[in-house]
């Protein structure tokens, strides 16, 4: 019976070890996958202020030809 238990108790340990090594790979995936996701969030965010920007010099640039036809 005891050996029994030793046998179990071995057995519970290596699969504790395989479950800490799966779970910390997780984790790495997770930081991984995170951090892809917090790079593109940045990129998007940059893309959408450098459209926003281009937006309003084409509405200046149209005020200012508008400006220019009215004087004219």
């Amino acid at each position: 019976m005891l050996e029994r238990l030793e046998k179990d108790y071995i057995a519970s340990k290596i699969k504790a070890t395989d479950l800490e090594v799966s779970a910390k790979n997780k984790l790495s995936i997770l930081d991984l996958e995170i951090g892809k996701n917090r790079k593109t969030k940045e990129e998007r965010l940059q893309s959408k202020a450098i459209f926003d920007n281009l937006m309003k010099n084409i509405e200046l640039e149209q005020k200012d030809r508008q400006e220019r036809i009215f004087e004219l």
